[in-house]
This record gives structure tokens, sequence and C-alpha cells, in this order.
């Protein structure tokens, strides 16, 4: 069994909550979710994504 990963690379994240890598990004630039660097590569701790996912809006807002 492979321990649990503790982060994923900005384009996985992404996937995982359903998001483009450019939708995720802006949400990384805004602020809304903290992302780690590895010199040029972006890291997303899961448990912060998991957080970030619970908090959206559950109902949909027309713009």
């Amino acid at each position: 069994m492979l321990p649990e990963q503790i982060a994923v690379a900005r384009p996985v994240a992404a996937a995982l909550v359903g998001l483009s890598d450019r939708e995720l990004k802006r949400a990384i630039d805004a602020g809304e979710i903290e992302a780690h660097y590895r010199g040029r590569k972006c890291l997303v701790d899961v448990e912060d994504l998991r957080a970030w996912y619970k908090a959206l809006p559950t109902e949909r807002r027309d713009l």
C-alpha cells in the first residue's frame, strides 16, 4: 500500500476538483488556495484543496 499523498502538482489538483489548470491557477493567484513551490514546480496540499472545495457554494450563482 502506498502512503497517502500530501501534495500534488497543480494540473493534478485541478483535475481532482474538475477544473482546468488555468482556473485553479486563478484561484491560487487570488489567494483562495495556498500553493508551495519547489523551483518552478507548483504543489498544492491535498488537505488545503479539499477544504477549499468544501467551502465552495453549494448552489449555482448566475453571473
